[in-house]
Formats: structure tokens, C-alpha cells, sequence
């Protein structure tokens, strides 16, 4: 008889001492929550500090950005960017599979012992009841208890060689995946213990700490095997304890961020529909407007003409409700103060008045959904979905006041752990008339340790953003003033003409053209721009002999529901370097959304600094907060970790880039939450 394991519902994880989930030192194939991120410090006796922060961007991919601190490395730290790919998800027929590495880039200077915490591995884990149990193979430093030939060797070359930590010039990033001479197996089990939240780990180590026994001639690596705790008090929290090798003590403190536990949502009961009301009752079209602007829509105009109603939202699904939330709240109030004879409810979304669709309900429908006589899924099929409506008949101009509140994280730095840049922004956005827009933005910069980049080391002579500390110092600041024309000229061309001071550093004239049909999930995009350098000095000063010309072509593929977008740049960035941008935006419940880019670029040129290499990546969790008595008017939260102060791979920051204006109320967006029309 087979015993079949007790698979859970929800398998848990818990994080390893190298901010991934895993085991202790070793990872597993467990994977977090889709969307989520922690931060944390990892100290290992007096050997290792790992500063880490986490991302799940993909279901199936986590991110990890590291710095890593120990004793006699020249003073300074060990950066390196961790990645882990899920092959396959446990079920009944086997366990869950994964690949993945550590330091996989291999980028930044190239320094005499740099790289020695590059592994990679392949990972096996199962649960059976409350146990859950990991086997693994491991290369490099994850390897290097040699217990195997390389199954790769019939390659040949690298995959044949010793592969030495302490090897200079240094085999790093991609070169190096999976090569050496031998390889590890490594293993262990988490029990999770009938205590809510706690478990504990037996690990089993293909670490053998060959760097630091070469650095160190007497230095003793312990045991192979570990022992630890892993607790979680509140969803926040994360902590750790272990003794490790048999004679270090670590300990870790990680705090955590899951959209589907941690997202404020809306709890406001969508408006009732009751009785068609008689033609002496029913409200005028500004009264209705009037009347869901009071339930927090952001109607800007209204129209009640024959048997038509209609309702502009804009802009549309950029807050913390679905968008077929909110298209279903403002089709009801429609349905329940319009005219008898209104027997079609249009709403059109969009936002700074471009229109990106239109979408007609029948009447009847809601009322029998109303009095549970329907459901979403069956208004869907008499909805008709349009690109764009008849301009309004009226256009009530806009003035929003936000904030944003930034924390941004350099963990790839040779010469700190963490270097890190705190401001917050008051932004002032008016739109006098449709397709105008004119923004202006106000920096507060709190105190910052950008002066530890090290792009520092040795200043520029023409330096694209390695100057940012000069900008950071100024404790109060202009960020942006500028006016754009946002246009429709034809069915699915959205263009923008825009200029002033676009972003904190530089200033210029740009120009942007997107194309995406009304149903299709692709777009595709252009951007022009000329620009020239800000004096940091200065409030509104250009440097005119500091001109710099970019752009980059745009390829966007959303996934179903437009939950997740995938984009390709291509272009001229603003170091004068070509290259591209592979770039993931998600978005969740509660209107958080998560991002993760990677650059690379043919590299700076000799005016600029080279110690930042020719690759840029960063992530960001954006959380909307709404206003309360310690934030008179709401804004973002926004979680950076990211590398700063860089020369190469560099974009313009767009203040308004034509794609997030048109995605959070185009008809992707509108069909992957329609099931929350009624909710």
C-alpha cells in the first residue's frame, strides 16, 4: 500500500535566513503569497549580516535583493540579487519543483573574492501532514560539499573546472550558472508545530564556507547540520532563531506585506435599486452626478438624453475598488434615480479625458439582479462594450491634492549594507479642460546616506543621475511643473504632447504615442524626448549645455484581466547607452500594485561613473492610503528597493505615461473584475 501524503489547503512557509523562503541556510520550493514582500536583518553570529528584501512579483518567481556584511572583505559588503523559479507546484501525483540562484547577475566591480556567495540549486519539497520535507541539489557555494560529479561535466569546460571563490579575475552571473567541478546534496524538514505560527527546522548544508577558509586559514565551518525556529505573532511579523553549523547563534527579524490579508478594502454597501421613479421624481443628470460623487465616484459629467443615460467616470479604476465595482455602482445609481424612460445605462470610463471605453447596460438587467434575479455573468451577455462615446455635454474641471510617501532602498552597494533615500510629495494636479493637464509637484526630503553610493567613489564629469545626492540634500524641493495635451486623434491612438520640469533632475519637451485596440491585450508605444539637466541649486535653472535626447519603443502584453502586464522597452536611454527594459506590473485588490524592472544597456560612457556596471533593476509595492485625521488628503505608500545614484540604464520618470492612464479603466481591467460588478 502507497501511503499518499495530507496535502493542505494552503501550504505554509516561513523565510530563510537569506530572505527567501526556505529552509535555514537552504532553500526549499515553497513559494509566498502571489504579491507579497518582506524586509529583514539576518545576523550569524559574528560571521554574517544579510539586510534583504523580498518580492513576490510573479506566482511563480520570487525576487530577492541582498547585501550581505562580513568581517575582512576589504570593509566592504557582498551585494547580490536571488532569484527562485517554480517548475512545478506540488499536488497528489508529486512534490513541488523549483530552480534558482544566488548572486545570479553577477554585476558590480570585479574584486578578488567577489561572488562568493553565487550558488545555484534545484529544490524538491513535499508535505506530508505537518511536516514538510526539502531534498536539494546545490553548485557553488551551495555545492560545496562536493558529494557528487557535476551532472552537467558531459558539457564539459567550466562545468569540468573547480569553480574557486577566491579566483581572480572572478566567473560570475550567467557565465557561471551551474558550472564546477562537483556539487552538493542538501535537505532538511520544517515541522509546523500545533502552536499558530510556529515551526521548527532540521537542515542539512552543502555550504562548506570555502571562502572563508581561505580568507581565514584556521577558520572552522562546523557542522552540516542546523537547527532553528521560525515564529510569525502577527501576518506582519516573521522571526527566527537557530543554531547553526553546531556553533553559531542567529537570529532574524523580517516584517511582511500580503495583499490578500494585509489590503484596506472598500466596505461601503454598493447603492440600492429600487422602483423606477416617476417622471416628476427622477433627478436631473447633474443631480445624479452630484449624488455619486457624494459615494466617492469620480463622475465629471453626466448625460440623460431619450432612452440613454449616461455616466463619464474619470478617472476610472485607479482607486482601491475594482473597476467593474465601480462601474456597477454608478450603472445602479442610474438604474434607481434615472427617468422611466432610460432604459440603457452607458458608463464610460477613462482618465484626464481620454476615453477608454464605453460600456452599455440594459436597465431591466440590474433591477432583477437587484431583486437576486441575476447575476453578473448573466448582464454580461446583453453589455455592449464601445471604444469611446460622444463627447459630454459638459466638462467639470478637476484640482486633486495628494501625497506620496516614498522609502527607497539601495541594497547593491560595495561600501554599505543598505544606503537609503526617505521623501515625501505633495502633488497639485489640475485639469482645466478636457485633455489638459497641468501638474506640479513639491519634494520633502528627509534625511538620507545617499553620500555611501558608490557611484561616489570618484565623481562624473557627466554624471546622469550618479549626482543624486545633490538633489536629495535639499531639504525642500520642486519635483515637477508641467502641462501636457492628452489626445484621441483616431480608434485606439492615444497621443501626449508634454513639457516643463518633468522629474526632480531633468527638464524638457517629450512627446508619446500609444495604439491599442479596444479588446486586443497588446499595445504597442513610442516616446520622444529632450531634455536637459536641472541645477540642483536652483528651483527652476537648466544646464542648456547638459542636452540629452531618449526614447524607447514599448511592447505591452497583458495577461487575462490585465492583472498583469509584461513590457519591453527598446531605446536610447538618457546616458546616450542603448538598451532594454524588461518590466512586470501588477495590480491587486485594494489598489495595490507591484512592480519589478531590469535594465541592461551597452554601459556608460567615459564622462560617466562605471562603478554602478551597466545593469539597473528595482521593485516597488505601491499601497493607496485613503485620508484620515493624520493625512488630511490620501495618496501612496510606496516600498522601493532598487539601485540608486546609477549612470547606465537610466529612463526618464514620465509624470504621465500614456499606458497607466489608459490600462486602469480599458476593457482588460473592465473584464477581469466583472465578477465584482454586484458585489
Amino acid at each position: 500500500m502507497v501511503l499518499a501524503p495530507a496535502l493542505a489547503d494552503e501550504v505554509q512557509y516561513s523565510l530563510s535566513d537569506w530572505g527567501g523562503i526556505g529552509l535555514l541556510q537552504m532553500p526549499n520550493a515553497r513559494m509566498a503569497p502571489d504579491g507579497s514582500m518582506s524586509g529583514g536583518l539576518t545576523a550569524l553570529g559574528d560571521l554574517h549580516r544579510h539586510y534583504t528584501i523580498s518580492a513576490q512579483p510573479m506566482p511563480w518567481l520570487e525576487v530577492t535583493a541582498r547585501n550581505s556584511a562580513y568581517p575582512g572583505y576589504y570593509g566592504l559588503t557582498e551585494p547580490g540579487l536571488d532569484l527562485k523559479l517554480r517548475l512545478r507546484r506540488e499536488d497528489e501525483r508529486g512534490p513541488a519543483l523549483v530552480i534558482g540562484g544566488r548572486d545570479v547577475t553577477g554585476s558590480g566591480l570585479d574584486l578578488p573574492g567577489k561572488g562568493r556567495f553565487a550558488g545555484e540549486y534545484i529544490a524538491l519539497s513535499r508535505r506530508w501532514w505537518d511536516l514538510d520535507l526539502t531534498l536539494g541539489m546545490g553548485w557553488g557555494t551551495l555545492g560545496e560539499a562536493g558529494h557528487l560529479r557535476n551532472p552537467l561535466r558531459f558539457l564539459g569546460g567550466r562545468f569540468r573546472r573547480d569553480r574557486d571563490p577566491s579566483a581572480w579575475p572572478t566567473t560570475r552571473g550567467p557565465k557561471a550558472w551551474f558550472s564546477g567541478e562537483r556539487v552538493a546534496l542538501f535537505g532538511g524538514v520544517e515541522w509546523h508545530t500545533p502552536v499558530d505560527g510556529l515551526s521548527l527546522k532540521l537542515e542539512s548544508s552543502g555550504d562548506r564556507f570555502r571562502a572563508q577558509r581561505q580568507d581565514e586559514p584556521g577558520f572552522d565551518p562546523g557542522s552540516r547540520y542546523s537547527l532553528g525556529l521560525s515564529w510569525r505573532p502577527a501576518s506582519w511579523a516573521d522571526l527566527g532563531a537557530a543554531y547553526e553549523q553546531g556553533r553559531r547563534l542567529m537570529l532574524r527579524l523580517s516584517v511582511r506585506f500580503d495583499p490578500a490579508v494585509d489590503a484596506d478594502r472598500p466596505n461601503r454597501p454598493p447603492p440600492g435599486v429600487g422602483p423606477r421613479p416617476s417622471a416628476g421624481s427622477a433627478l436631473s443628470a447633474d443631480a445624479i452626478a452630484l449624488v455619486a460623487r457624494s459615494r466617492g465616484l469620480p463622475v465629471r459629467a453626466a448625460q440623460i438624453e431619450g432612452e440613454v443615460g449616461t455616466l463619464w467616470l474619470d478617472p476610472a479604476g485607479s482607486g482601491r475598488m475594482p473597476l467593474a465595482r465601480e462601474v456597477g455602482d454608478a450603472a445602479r445609481l442610474l438604474a434607481d434615480l434615472a427617468p422611466p424612460q432610460v432604459e440603457r445605462l452607458r458608463i464610460v470610463t477613462g482618465a484626464s479625458g481620454l476615453d477608454t471605453a464605453s460600456v452599455t447596460l440594459l436597465r431591466r438587467d440590474l433591477e432583477r439582479a437587484a431583486n437576486y434575479r441575476g447575476s453578473a455573468e448573466e448582464i454580461w451577455r446583453t453589455t455592449q462594450l464601445a471604444a469611446t462615446a460622444d463627447p459630454p455635454p459638459g466638462w467639470r474641471p478637476r484640482l486633486d491634492l495628494s501625497t506620496r510617501l516614498v522609502a527607497s532602498f539601495d541594497l547593491a552597494e560595495l561600501g554599505t549594507a543598505v544606503a537609503q533615500r526617505t521623501h515625501t510629495d505633495v502633488v497639485l494636479r489640475a485639469e482645466p479642460l478636457r485633455g489638459l493637464v497641468l501638474g506640479g509637484g513639491l519634494r520633502v526630503n528627509a534625511a538620507s546616506d545617499l553620500q555611501l553610493l558608490d557611484t561616489n567613489a570618484v565623481p562624473a564629469a557627466q554624471p546622469v543621475r550618479s549626482d543624486l545626492p545633490r538633489y536629495a540634500d535639499r531639504p525642500l524641493a520642486l519635483d515637477h511643473a508641467y502641462a501636457a495635451w492628452l489626445a484621441n486623434p483616431a480608434e485606439g491612438l492615444t497621443t501626449r504632447l508634454s513639457g516643463g520640469h518633468l522629474e526632480e533632475m531633468y527638464a524638457g519637451v517629450g512627446a508619446e504615442a500609444l495604439f491599442q485596440p479596444l479588446a486586443a491585450r497588446w499595445a504597442f508605444g513610442l516616446d520622444l524626448n529632450q531634455v536637459w539637466k536641472r541645477r540642483p541649486e536652483s528651483v527652476l535653472a537648466i544646464d542648456h549645455g547638459d542636452a540629452r535626447g531618449t526614447g524607447h519603443a514599448s511592447f505591452y502584453w497583458e495577461a487575462p484581466g490585465a492583472g498583469t502586464t509584461t513590457a519591453l522597452r527598446l531605446g536610447r536611454y538618457l546616458g546616450g547607452d542603448w538598451g532594454g527594459t524588461v518590466e512586470v506590473m501588477r495590480r491587486f485588490d485594494g489598489g495595490i500594485g507591484l512592480t519589478a524592472h531590469a535594465t541592461w544597456t551597452e554601459g556608460p560612457d567615459g564622462a560617466q561613473s562605471r562603478f554602478g556596471g551597466r545593469m539597473d533593476w528595482g521593485m516597488a509595492l505601491v499601497v493607496p492610503i485613503a485620508a484620515s485625521g493624520w493625512l488630511p488628503v490620501g495618496g501612496t505608500v510606496e516600498t522601493t528597493v532598487r539601485t540608486l545614484g546609477r549612470d547606465a540604464g537610466q529612463r526618464l520618470q514620465q509624470p504621465l505615461p500614456l499606458y497607466d492612464l489608459r490600462v486602469p479603466g480599458g476593457v482588460g481591467r473592465l473584464t477581469g473584475t466583472w465578477s465584482h460588478l454586484l458585489d
